[in-house]
């Protein structure tokens, strides 16, 4: 019998879109099958409607019992809003954000709020002001996304890793008697590739679709073409793609996706994960060290027709002049 470790994922959200609630649960229980085998971890959905317990508390309002019985008591909060905020209770401009708040506060669990990007009817246009004022209200805390099942999957995979890391971390330090560790990736490319260039290229292939997916590639040549072996997670590090990019003419394939690219090329041990403070939760920087930026820097001289055709593929198409076919003597003046 495998020991399996239960993680409880509580969905919030106002009352006018119930329909996507029941999308999130199908979700989870669509991860679990997809997930559960290799993680040992299974997701069980939180709703006030079906996990709370009718409680009689004296000068108690039913969103502190909810907020008490099971937001408290979740891993994960999974917040989702549409065109309505929700009706307000206890101090709170709504219940949902009553539970965001108190188990931001009151839980160490991970935190992920959703809005869907879908027309918004104009009989709740007035009442939508209300969600763009609270959405905005968390730019700076830098964590809400877009509603969508996929994002919802990615969400939850990164949390329970993190969750996974958080506990491995906690069991090492009271055996050990330790601080929390960081958890630091090593450098694959030097447990795969050993000794020389040609080595390095025969065991590694940077064009190979099967070694690398599109982004990944693209970012390393951003890399070698930028010369760059330190990727920030602040801002810095996307404005400067989206400046190579201008630069080269090109989409904005790589720009729209650089984050995600980072922690792809982390979790393959191509890049090494840094932190400014080991209670810090996600890294300050990604580095690629010194001796593979060196290899894949040779590895690209050696390649650079085949970066040329790589760079073509995402060129931006060009815009034509609508006046380059203009006679002089069509013009007014």
């Amino acid at each position: 019998m495998k020991a399996i470790n239960l993680i409880k994922v509580f969905i919030a959200s106002p009352g006018d879109i119930a329909a996507k609630r029941n999308e999130v649960e199908e979700t989870i229980y669509r991860w679990n099958i997809e997930n559960t085998d290799n993680t040992k971890v299974i997701l069980m959905p939180i709703r006030w409607e079906t996990n709370a317990i009718p409680t009689y508390v004296n000068n108690s309002s039913g969103q502190s019992v909810i907020n008490k019985q099971i937001v408290e008591n979740s891993d994960i909060l999974l917040a989702i809003f549409g065109h309505k905020l929700g009706s307000p209770v206890d101090n709170y401009r709504s219940g949902t954000i009553a539970e965001i708040d108190y188990f931001y506060k009151n839980s160490k669990g991970e935190v992920g709020i959703f809005f869907l990007d879908e027309p918004v009817p104009q009989i709740l246009a007035e009442e939508y002001i209300e969600v763009k004022k609270y959405r905005d209200s968390l730019e700076d805390k830098g964590f809400y996304g877009t509603y969508s099942k996929d994002n919802i999957r990615r969400f939850l995979t990164k949390k329970v890793n993190h969750l996974i890391e958080k506990a491995q971390n906690n069991l090492e330090s009271k055996r050990f008697d330790l601080d929390p560790i960081s958890y630091k990736t090593s450098s694959a490319i030097n447990k795969k590739v050993i000794g020389t260039d040609e080595y390095f290229e025969d065991n590694l292939d940077i064009f190979d679709p099967i070694e690398f997916d599109n982004d990944e590639r693209l970012l390393l040549i951003y890399a070698f073409m930028d010369e760059n072996s330190i990727f920030s997670t602040d801002n810095s590090t996307y404005r400067k793609v989206v400046q190579w990019e201008s630069d080269n003419n090109l989409r904005s394939y790589l720009s729209d996706r650089v984050f995600d690219v980072l922690e792809k090329l982390s979790k393959s041990g191509i890049l090494k994960e840094e932190y400014d403070s080991s209670f810090d939760e996600y890294p300050s920087r990604y580095i690629l060290i010194s001796e593979d930026y060196k290899k894949f820097k040779r590895y690209f001289l050696k390649n650079e027709k085949k970066i040329s055709v790589i760079m073509e593929k995402y060129k931006a198409p060009i815009q034509a002049d609508p006046f380059s076919n203009l006679d002089e003597s069509d013009l007014p003046f």
